[in-house]
């Protein structure tokens, strides 16, 4: 079970580095810009950063991560 779960983290942690490199290419933001943008200009920066960045921080990021971790539960079970 710790091995599974291990597997599943290093899985999720390799996609979101990958992400955070490609992602800006694209000029979409990361929570490395938009986490102390927020805390510095507090919630009407939010406002500010436009409709696809809050889209891909809020909904489609958090989907990419969980979908990478349910992609290593079919690929543990297939290794293992």
């Amino acid at each position: 079970m710790i091995i599974k779960i291990f597997f599943g983290g290093v899985f999720v942690l390799i996609t979101a580095i990958v992400v955070n490199v490609l992602i800006p290419k694209l000029g979409v933001l990361t929570w490395y810009e938009f986490g102390p943008n927020l805390l510095k200009n507090g919630w009407s920066y939010c406002f500010k950063v436009g409709l696809l960045n809050i889209l891909w921080l809020f909904f489609i990021y958090p989907f990419v991560l969980g979908f990478s971790y349910h992609l290593s539960l079919k690929l543990y079970e297939i290794i293992f």
